[in-house]
Formats: C-alpha cells, sequence, structure tokens
C-alpha cells in the first residue's frame, strides 16, 4: 500500500488572525518565490497610495496627542507668552519628533503583525506577507518597520525597488523577507 506524500499546505490568508508561528527570516528560494505569481504582487503606485493614507493618518494622530500635551501646558502655566512661547514651541518640535516615531514604529509594526494590513492598505486592498506566504510574526514587523530608514537613507530609492518587476519588493521587503501581495477578494 503505497502512502501518499504529502506537501506542506500554506494556510488560507483570506483572514489571519493575529498568533502565528515564528518563521526565519532567510532569502526564498526561486522556486518558493514562484510561488507568489507576479500578477498577485502588489505595485508601485498602489503601494505608494496606501503609505500616503497610512502617513497621513499618524500624523493626525499625532497631532491630537500633542495638541493634548500643549494644551495641558498652557493651561498649567497661563503666563505671559514672549520667552515662554519660543521655548514651548522648540521643545513640541522635538517632543513631535519623538513621538512621531514611536508611534510609527507601533503603528507600522502592529498592523503588519496583526493581519498584514495597516489602515492605508485596507484601502488599497493590499497585504504584508512573507515570502514564503505565511503571515508576518511580530519580530518580522518590527524589523520591517525599522528597515523604512534605510529606504530613507538611500534618497528614496529603496522605495522605488519596488516599482522594479518581478519582485516588486522595497528593499526593507528584501531585508525582512516579506512581500506585498493584493488581496484576493471574497
Amino acid at each position: 500500500m503505497e502512502q501518499a506524500s504529502q506537501e506542506p499546505r500554506l494556510p488560507e490568508t483570506e483572514n489571519p488572525g493575529p498568533l502565528f508561528p515564528e518563521q526565519l527570516i532567510k532569502e526564498p528560494t526561486a522556486a518558493e518565490f514562484a510561488a507568489i505569481p507576479a500578477k498577485d504582487k502588489a505595485g508601485f503606485w498602489r503601494r505608494t497610495a496606501a503609505f500616503i493614507t497610512d502617513l497621513i493618518l499618524l500624523q493626525w494622530i499625532t497631532i491630537f496627542f500633542l495638541w493634548l500635551g500643549v494644551t495641558a501646558e498652557d493651561m498649567a502655566l497661563a503666563q505671559g507668552l514672549s520667552d515662554a512661547l519660543t521655548e514651548s514651541l522648540l521643545e513640541w518640535a522635538e517632543l513631535h519628533t519623538r513621538v512621531w516615531s514611536l508611534l510609527f514604529l507601533i503603528y507600522f509594526s502592529f498592523f503588519t503583525w496583526y493581519g498584514g494590513q495597516t489602515p492605508g492598505k485596507m484601502a488599497s486592498g493590499i497585504r504584508v506577507v512573507t515570502t514564503h506566504g505565511f503571515p508576518v510574526s511580530p519580530l518580522r514587523a518590527i524589523g520591517r518597520t525599522i528597515c523604512y530608514n534605510l529606504d530613507v537613507l538611500t534618497l528614496g530609492l529603496g522605495f522605488l525597488l519596488a516599482a522594479v518587476p518581478p519582485a516588486k519588493r522595497a528593499l526593507h521587503d528584501l531585508i525582512a523577507g516579506t512581500v506585498v501581495v493584493k488581496v484576493q477578494p471574497k
């Protein structure tokens, strides 16, 4: 009696849950990467629209939190605004940078891990998965988000790699072992 060989099956990616086993970060073989057809990979403009949407949303969230802090500070001081205003504005700019950086890391890491989609990606109909087609682990999501800095340090060239077929992967995707794919309609 022959025993049928059972090949590993990829999990359904329609609605992945938040808890997934950790996958090693490694570059896929050509055969593994070919498992994701080029037509299913998200293009540059769709990814750009999603990223801009996320940046706008993130900026509004940051401004809201900073507005609360500045309002509380103004209410506490309630004094003359000449020198105090200048000093407060400088502190606000420094605080904005710190808060925005922290929120950027939390926002993109959490949403990439929890379902593979930020709100911008949801609106654009795309999702982040590993190069094997699996959901992204928490550590991989954090690493991918940190690698956005490399895209910026290359003056945006890292982002432009997403426009190069057939891979359509930005620099942060190449390093993190991820790919952005179109979400299949139900």
